[in-house]
């Protein structure tokens, strides 16, 4: 049923109210809920802490008591041996031993040295010294008023009540010990274990005893003798500090969260922790309740509000059809737009995003072979050799970001090629020496075959061939591991006729390869196959595009094989018309005339910029001023003397005042041989419209950055005649 305006938003308010409202209402249950589940919690545990902190002192009393009983019997037994010397044999000692009910009599010298013993359990002297201390027993010897007595118990759980005497003659000691059994150890005293296990470890929760730093009785079996420090759950309840106190215990991943306490004892420590999810019984189910009973009330408002809206619906329904279809037409149309906006703005962001695939192959050469250089400072003709190969890459660089950015240019047939004489094996040296850099950074072996070349000049586009090899090469470099192989060989076909050569460049690598279906999409603008490979390499999904539509316009042909894992190898076929060049020169920077004594004014607001014109044109014979941005060139050609400039190279983009403004200033001076002084654009605005304004604003020529030395002094040399 369809809603107005304003009725939709008042059912988005009266949504968003329920929400906030039911949000609210569950978070006070919530809260007060599980408070009553804290504190229930926390006076179960509480509660079975103290009775058996209660218990165990009683049992403890109950122990302490029988053991000193048992010394008392020893006392008083050995006592009546005071009468035996050192020289009575086991059996008189055996008959005095069954008639105090002894275990064993021992005769000791004034060393405390045994001198004879009789025993019943093969227990004797020997077992019982770790027990005993020597100083002790040697303290009796000749003093008939003195009883040592000692519980002594052993490794094997059971114990033996001790007493030592002095001699009648005090030449040594008697002593005399009842021993009892492991077996009969454990009955005879009073254990926590047997009350520990009747408490249910999923009723009460897990309860430990710690004697030590060792659980010494548990409801949980598994952890009886296990060391508290080996447990990251009691110490993280431990390190809280807070005795007879509930806490939440942050337990480490994997573990179940818990809420635990402790508890001090005489000579021991009470641990308990029950899991948080048998905590929250109560808080889950009151939860669950209220929101049953929030969502019928819902319902039962919402039933309401239907039923008295539904009338007021049904007769705005056939006024509404008419504005539906009208608004329908004009959501289409504004779809379609915002469709194509938004295709054009993806495109855009994804271009933007990307752009540095192409870009960081010569870049990567231009700062290697800088860093190069400034190692090599004292090495001229290392140096010139890297400097040649920088001029390269930055040529190349700059071919690059000119193709990026007049791609709609290439689209639409608009970019026309430059042909000139071609030395091919220079042009693939210079290429190798793009790529070595990236290659060696990877460890990837990189090998160029020539060797099937005849015809090693010809008529072709060099920085556009440049282009199309190195996109192809750079990518291969991408896509090949640490330690591959790529491989460049060119072979000239014996296809063409006169005056004409035909070559395959092959290209080939054993990188990750392609899929199939890829290869169907690979020459298509931002084409990138999605897999984890790939998408960890950075790149416009631009360069092959480029390189396929230059290829056409060289009316060549590009193919590509490639399996997934085992690598690609692209084919580009190319026909020149055969040619002569001179191979390995470089272009020298030279003057187109004599500029010595000639006044320039460079007006340009980046100092490095700044620096690099100023040297070039004071090396060509100038003598050059500077001025920081238009305004102030404006005021220096106003305060100059007469024929003070003989041109003026004027930057465009810069603070106060913008080039363009600053010619025209200029051209409106009243002195009209200042007015007339030649001014020409120097900028980074190079494209055809930016000429035009340059020409528009009064200026007399343009010069693109990045400089070319050539073009400069050739224009320099035009306008100064």
């Amino acid at each position: 049923m369809n809603r107005n305006p304003l009725q939709t938003i008042f059912s988005k308010k009266f949504w968003l109210v329920c929400i906030a409202v039911g949000i609210f209402l569950l978070g006070i249950v919530f809260a007060l809920s599980r408070q009553a589940d804290m504190q229930n919690c926390e006076q179960r545990l509480a509660g079975a802490i103290e009775f058996i902190k209660e218990q165990a002192a009683d049992y403890t009393k109950y122990n302490e008591t029988a053991i000193a009983k048992g010394l008392v019997r020893e006392a008083a037994a050995v006592r009546a041996l005071e009468s035996l010397s050192l020289d009575c044999d086991e059996a008189a000692l055996s008959e005095r031993a069954k008639g105090l009910w002894l275990t064993g009599i021992c005769l000791l010298d004034a060393q405390g040295e045994l001198v004879c013993e009789y025993t019943e359990d093969g227990i004797g002297y020997a077992q019982l010294q770790s027990g005993i201390k020597l100083e002790p027993i040697l303290s009796v010897i000749g003093y008939p008023q003195k009883t040592y007595v000692k519980h002594v118990e052993l490794d094997d759980g059971s114990f033996a009540d001790v007493a030592v005497h002095s001699c009648a003659d005090g030449a040594g000691a008697v002593l005399a010990y009842r021993y009892t059994g492991a077996e009969f150890s454990q009955k005879s005293v009073l254990s926590i274990q047997p009350l520990i296990d009747s408490y249910g470890v999923n009723s009460t929760g897990t309860l430990l005893v710690v004697e030590e730093n060792r659980v010494s009785a548990s409801n949980d079996p598994t952890l009886i003798g296990m060391n508290i420090f080996e447990s990251e759950r009691l110490m993280s309840i431990r390190r809280s500090n807070r005795a007879d106190k509930l806490i939440r215990v942050y337990a480490p991943k994997g573990i179940e969260q818990c809420y635990g306490m402790y508890s001090h004892g005489r000579n021991y420590s009470l641990y308990a922790y029950v899991p948080a999810r048998q905590v929250y019984d109560l808080t889950v189910m009151n939860l669950v309740i209220t929101l049953v009973m929030y969502i019928l009330v819902l319902t039962f408002v919402q039933g309401f509000r239907w039923n008295s809206a539904k009338d007021f619906f049904m007769q705005q329904e056939n006024s509404e059809q008419e504005y539906k279809k009208s608004l329908e037409q004009k959501n289409a149309a504004l779809e379609l737009a915002v469709q194509r906006e938004t295709k054009a703005n993806l495109a855009k962001r994804e271009f933007l995003f990307n752009m540095s695939h192409d870009i960081r192959t010569p870049m990567n050469a231009i700062i290697g072979f800088t860093a190069l250089a400034q190692t090599h400072i004292d090495d001229r003709d290392q140096v010139e050799d890297y400097l040649k190969k920088i001029s390269v890459s930055s040529q190349h660089l700059l071919s690059l970001i000119n193709d990026v950015l007049d791609m709609s240019r290439i689209e639409n047939g608009k970019v026309t090629l430059e042909t000139k004489p071609v030395h091919l094996p220079e042009l693939v040296e210079d290429i190798g020496d793009a790529i070595q850099v990236g290659a060696d950074k990877k460890h990837i072996s990189f090998t160029v075959d020539t060797a099937g070349m005849k015809n090693e000049d010809v008529i072709a586009d060099p920085l556009r061939l440049e282009q199309i090899l190195i996109n192809v090469l750079a990518n291969a470099v991408k896509f090949t591991p640490d330690g591959g192989q790529i491989s460049l060989r060119i072979v000239q076909k014996d296809t063409a006729s006169a005056d004409y050569a035909d070559f395959e460049f092959h290209i080939k690598d054993n990188g990750i390869g392609m899929s199939e279906e890829f290869q169907k999409h690979i020459f298509e603008q931002f084409a990138r196959e999605r897999t984890s490979t790939v998408s960890k390499i950075q790149g416009t999904g631009l360069g092959l595009a480029i390189t396929k539509s230059l290829v056409d316009m060289m009316g060549g042909r590009i193919t590509v094989e490639s399996e997934p894992g085992r690598g690609s190898e692209f084919t580009i076929s190319l026909r020149f018309p055969v040619g002569e060049a001179k191979a390995g020169q470089m272009i020298p920077v030279s003057k187109a005339s004599d500029f010595t004594g000639k006044k320039l004014l460079v007006v340009e607001d980046n100092e490095l910029n700044l620096e690099i014109a100023s040297t070039l044109l004071e090396e060509a014979g100038f003598e050059v001023d500077t001025a920081g941005n238009g305004k102030i060139a404006v005021e220096k050609v106003e305060a100059a003397s007469a024929g003070r400039y003989d041109l003026i190279l004027m930057d465009v983009q810069m603070p106060e005042m913008d080039g363009y403004e600053a010619t025209r200033r200029i051209r409106a001076l009243p002195d009209k041989k200042k007015a007339a002084i030649p001014i020409v654009a120097m900028t980074a605005n190079a494209f055809e419209e930016d000429q035009k304004n340059a020409l528009n604003a009064g200026m007399n020529g343009h010069i693109a950055k990045p400089l070319d030395i050539q073009k400069l002094f050739q224009v320099l040399s035009e306008l100064l005649k």
